[in-house]
Parts: C-alpha cells; sequence; structure tokens
C-alpha cells in the first residue's frame, strides 16, 4: 500500500463516520419531533376527558320527582329514593322508588337536556 492509497483509505472511513453521524443526528431530530407530538396529543386527550362530570343533586332530584308523582298519584306520597350519583347525560334513563300509603312503586326518570331538565312517568319506556 502507498502512501496514496493509505490517504485514500483514511478519507472513506471518515467520510463513513460523518454519514454515519449525520444520519443518527437526524435520526435523533426525528424520534424528538415524534415523542413532542405524541405527548401533545396526550395531554390534549387528558385536558379534554379531565372535564368535571355534572352530578344531578340528589335532593333535589328527589323533591322533583316527589312533587311530579304528586300530581300523578292522587293518594298522598311518603317518601322518594332516587341513585345517589346520576351524572347529566342527555337520554340517560334510571328509576326511583316512591313510597306512599302502600307498596313502594317505580317511576321512570329520563335526563332531556343538559340542564338537568326530567321527564318522570309511571311506566318504563
Amino acid at each position: 500500500m502507498t502512501d496514496g492509497e493509505g490517504q485514500t483509505d483514511q478519507t472513506g472511513h471518515r467520510a463513513q463516520r460523518d454519514t454515519a453521524r449525520t444520519v443518527m443526528a437526524w435520526s435523533s431530530v426525528v424520534v424528538a419531533a415524534c415523542a413532542v407530538a405524541v405527548t401533545i396529543k396526550v395531554l390534549s386527550t387528558d385536558i379534554a376527558s379531565a372535564r368535571p362530570l355534572r352530578v344531578l343533586d340528589q335532593q333535589s332530584l328527589e323533591r322533583q320527582v316527589a312533587e311530579k308523582v304528586q300530581g300523578l298519584r292522587k293518594d298522598a306520597l311518603g317518601s322518594v329514593e332516587c341513585p345517589t350519583s346520576v351524572v347529566v347525560e342527555v337520554g340517560r334513563q334510571f328509576d326511583c322508588r316512591v313510597w306512599g300509603k302502600t307498596n313502594p312503586e317505580t317511576v321512570y326518570v329520563k335526563i332531556i337536556d343538559d340542564q338537568g331538565e326530567l321527564s318522570i312517568s309511571t311506566s318504563p319506556r
């Protein structure tokens, strides 16, 4: 091997090494950009889903059911028992138990709008 060939080999190795370093640097940049994009996506999803759930106030709910059922029934109303935590979600249905002078009856409640407007009936839907 002559001096000229030795220098050519060193120059070739140096060029390969520089190319490899460049590829690794760009790979690192791409990985970092992807990590940032994924992080932003995860955080934006968590923030949107972190809205607090709105639930109906149980006492107000039971009072509203009692007033409505009182208008539907002729006998005196005793007490009303509804679920403790009802999430305000349009279309959600649940039932409450109503005690009067007789055995408990079931009334069927449906949330009509996101303001908590209710539809109450004595027959299932």
